[in-house]
């Protein structure tokens, strides 16, 4: 094909470098599609008045950037990036219970057998308890009321969530609740900023409601405060959407002053906040959401499905009161209301304290299998938290994250790398995820760690041996 890249060059740098970031930049802006084929080498090169080497070069560099893809005897092509790869991740194993495949590769958490034996019990209680309107409800879109005031005091006495029980919203797990957040205040051709590497499920909402997503520099504690404070004024985001606590992938949790810095910045430059705080539940009682400090310009979401059990899809969205009468009706248009069925369950478990029972438990499960991992993969660089439900690993200079994964999925293990998560398209940390609570059975955990840490100990197959 032929394209014009003069416009996306960058006046400085590597000539190999600029050519790499224009490509970047025209699939950014839509003048490469997903799917096609780029101009051989020497047809760019003359086009450009640089040599083959340079365009070899640059190629080679959006390769690694993971932009396009060189097949043997067919040239170089734009990866497609919205479905295929999101698809591959989002598809994840087969839900069977005997699977040969050792799955470290999907954010669950522990449920040992006697996670199950509560969720039957509380569906026998609710047989004999449950009030007729949990099945024949139908007008009360934000929720039942009793409902709604049970996970009031709860978002208030445990989570230090601001608002009163007409700013809570019911909504069917906090993907959702992301969601009508998003829709609330965001409009098809807004930016939003977010982190560098976020969670899967924000970027797919970027590409259904039309938004434009950036990425904001992050280090161990989350999003860095100054970075922030630059790509404000950049890009004059109309909304931020962080997670505080526990980032997915990397674990990243900001401590109270970082809070307090990156609630400063964006006061002052009164965007909206949106707080993923799915997590929240697998910390220790203590920590403060941004939304204490904005009240008045934050929704806060967060859900029980980390600590409890997966299929429990109950989530609670927090609304500014300015904002209530333009989520209700995003509600009504995406599920009419939330299952109340699912919130008769929460509401039982939070009013007879087993959501903190069992969120107290996966902590310590957790903590265990944390433990495990650092015991066995010690000898490479790990950052992750004590009750957290990945671990980040750092990989040897041999391994690409790609090669790793094709290579530990024939072993029967199946791992994530750092794409899924990338809001840009730069280079990819030489990172994979390793999530610790699929796999019920600790025996088969370990078993997958130990394969794991002999494949990091071992070079590469000759034929992932690739010299650029």
């Amino acid at each position: 094909m032929t394209i014009d890249l003069t416009p996306y060059l960058p006046k400085q740098g590597p000539k190999y470098l600029a050519i790499a970031r224009a490509l970047s930049e025209a699939i950014r802006q839509g003048d490469l599609i997903p799917g096609s084929r780029l101009p051989p080498h020497r047809e760019l090169a003359e086009t450009l008045g640089v040599s083959v080497q340079t365009v070899s070069r640059a190629y080679a560099e959006a390769e690694k950037m993971g932009l396009v893809q060189a097949r043997v005897g067919s040239g170089t092509w734009v990866n497609a990036f919205d479905d295929g790869r999101e698809s591959e991740y989002l598809r994840g194993l087969e839900p069977r219970y005997e699977s040969p495949l050792i799955d470290l590769s999907i954010a669950h958490p522990v449920c040992p057998p006697r996670h199950h034996l509560r969720f039957r019990e509380a569906l026998a209680e609710l047989c004999e308890h449950a009030s007729p309107e949990v099945i024949t409800a139908c007008r009360p879109i934000a929720g039942l009321v009793h409902q709604r005031e049970r996970a009031n005091d709860w978002l208030h006495r445990r989570l230090s969530v601001p608002g009163d029980v007409d700013d809570r919203i019911l909504c069917n797990g906090a993907a959702h609740g992301l969601m009508l957040a998003i829709a609330t205040v965001v409009q098809p051709g807004d930016i939003v900023l977010t982190e560098a590497l976020t969670d899967h499920g924000l970027i797919a909402l970027s590409r259904t409601l039309g938004f434009q997503l950036r990425g904001v520099a992050i280090d161990d504690e989350g999003v860095i405060p100054d970075a922030l404070e630059i790509a404000c004024q950049r890009f004059g985001p109309r909304a931020v959407c962080l997670t505080p606590t526990q980032l997915n992938p990397t674990g990243a949790t900001m401590n109270a002053r970082r809070r307090h810095a990156v609630a400063e910045v964006l006061h002052r430059h009164g965007v909206w906040l949106i707080e993923d705080d799915v997590h929240a539940l697998l910390e220790p009682p203590g920590l403060i959401p941004l939304a204490a400090h904005l009240p008045r310009q934050t929704f806060h979401v967060t859900s029980l499905t980390k600590v409890t059990v997966p299929g429990l899809r109950a989530g609670y969205l927090s609304v500014p009161r300015s904002q209530l009468h333009h989520t209700l009706p995003r509600l009504r248009a995406t599920s009419w209301m939330a299952t109340p069925l699912i919130f008769e369950i929460a509401d039982l478990w939070l009013a007879n304290g087993t959501v903190e029972t069992l969120a107290f438990e996966q902590r310590e499960l957790l903590a265990e299998r944390q433990q495990l991992a650092a015991r066995l993969l010690g000898a490479h660089s790990l950052s992750s938290r004590p009750s957290s439900l990945h671990v980040w690993l750092s990989l040897p200079s041999l391994w690409r994250a790609e090669e790793l994964q094709q290579q530990a999925e024939q072993e029967g293990l199946a791992i994530t790398t750092a794409q899924p998560f990338m809001v840009e398209q730069t280079p990819p940390p030489s990172r994979v995820r390793l999530s610790l609570g699929a796999e019920s059975d600790i025996g088969r955990l370990e078993e997958g760690l130990q394969q794991l840490a002999g494949l990091l100990d071992e070079a590469p197959p000759p034929m992932m041996q690739i010299v650029y």
